[in-house]
């Protein structure tokens, strides 16, 4: 890994202010086990849960990645929306050589071990292995997850946005890259629904890749059915809440004739915290504060509530929220 050199920095941290200990290209949080790595345009990458939380900042692994966009709005990269963290799990270290000449991609390496058996009462024998995946920084989609040699050929210099040679490039940044369409063709010529929408790294990630619109909308409603009736409910889910309103037919989500057929809330609590998935263990940093207005997008499964902030710059944020935290209007 590259040498980095080490200064210090005041930040602020909501109303805190502390000093902390940066690195080029990625800044330490004042917390023993997470990490800042700004990425071009504002966004950022924060890692967390440490599996080694003594070594030294460059060196660390960590079992958690959060996907930050300037605005604010955040998504789970690992573990992905609906999945428990896996302890196997170690995602390498970030470096400034991670992010694309152009600025248009992130690659984020990880390590997945676990035991496996040759065979019926055989011995079971540790295995890891290296798996790479490219995020789209301004859309947060990752367009391919990789593994073997893929994974070690590196961005190229004096080249705006290429991984390898052409073909694999071709792979990890358009011939992999999620859409409805493809997705749909897969599950028709008898693939496995889960199966496909894990390829794709999740339906949240399909709709970061490819956003819903009327022009795809019955594909989208054809993979939820397919995904209610394979059993993949937090997917499908997912894919109606991006699309449902009031009455719980498909539409384009967020248009401002829709706006006013959502029922309306408030929050109940001081502090509400927000969700990426209707899980516990899918709580994010974000939250809203008492008498925050939101819109109800969806009220399933129970005990949930999918809903649409907009900040005072017009931005929407959809998250999940504990339904007893929130007053909703008649």
């Amino acid at each position: 890994m590259k040498n980095t050199t080490s200064k210090f920095k005041a930040v602020r941290i909501g109303t805190v202010i502390a000093t902390v200990p940066l690195l080029t290209g990625a800044a330490a949080v004042p917390a023993s086990s997470t990490l800042r790595f700004a990425l071009p345009g504002g966004a950022a990458i924060l890692y967390g849960n440490a599996s080694n939380p003594q070594a030294p900042l460059p060196e660390r692994t960590w079992q958690q990645a959060i996907f930050y966009f300037p605005n604010g709005a955040t998504f789970s990269l690992l573990p992905r929306a609906g999945k428990s963290n896996a302890g196997g799990t170690e995602i390498e270290p970030p470096s400034e050589s991670d992010i694309s000449p152009s600025g248009q991609f992130v690659v984020i390496g990880r390590v997945e071990s676990g035991a496996a058996s040759a065979g019926p009462e055989q011995a079971e024998s540790a295995l890891s292995r290296e798996y790479c995946s490219i995020i789209e920084v301004r859309t947060g989609c990752t367009t391919a997850d990789q593994t073997g040699e893929i994974c070690g050929a590196g961005w190229q210099a004096g080249k705006r946005a290429q991984w390898g040679t052409d073909d694999q490039s071709n792979v990890m940044l358009k011939h992999d890259r999620p859409s409805a369409s493809r997705l749909l063709s897969s599950i028709s010529a008898g693939q496995p629904p889960r199966s496909v929408i894990d390829d794709d790294s999740g339906a949240d990630n399909l709709l970061r890749c490819d956003p819903p619109s009327s022009t795809n909308r019955e594909t989208y409603g054809k993979i939820a059915a397919a995904l209610h009736a394979a059993g993949a409910q937090n997917d499908a889910r997912l894919i109606d809440a991006a699309f449902s309103n009031a009455d719980g037919t498909v539409s384009t989500p967020a248009p401002a004739a829709m706006e006013r057929e959502r029922r309306a809330a408030t929050i109940l609590v001081q502090k509400a915290t927000l969700y990426m998935a209707p899980d516990d263990v899918q709580a994010s940093r974000a939250y809203l504060v008492q008498n925050n207005a939101v819109r109800v997008l969806k009220q399933s499964p129970a005990g949930w509530a999918y809903v649409d902030y907009v900040n005072a710059s017009g931005k929407h944020l959809l998250r999940w929220i504990k339904a007893n935290q929130l007053a909703i209007k008649p």
